[in-house]
């Protein structure tokens, strides 16, 4: 299922966590999580989305807290409806 939390479209994607910010500058990430489903092992990709590739490295690193806060919101939903 797809949620908006926090700025981010948040989805599975297979077997890991795809995180999209909805604004700019627009970055998408992509999480490995554990087999349990129920917390985050690392994040194995970043990627500028659009036109924003111009926007610094520094960025995406920085906004990577905030979609991994909503990816960890996001899997604790997915456990209560589950």
């Amino acid at each position: 299922m797809k949620r908006i939390i926090n700025g981010f479209e948040v989805e599975w994607a297979s077997e890991r966590v795809f995180a999209e910010r909805q604004t700019a500058p627009n970055y998408g990430y992509l999480f490995e999580v554990s087999a349990a489903r129920k917390r985050i092992v690392r994040c194995v990709h970043i990627s500028a989305i659009g036109g924003d590739s111009d926007s610094s490295d520094g960025d995406a690193r920085h906004l990577e807290k905030d979609a991994r806060r909503a990816v960890e919101e996001f899997l604790g939903l997915e456990r209560e409806s589950g």
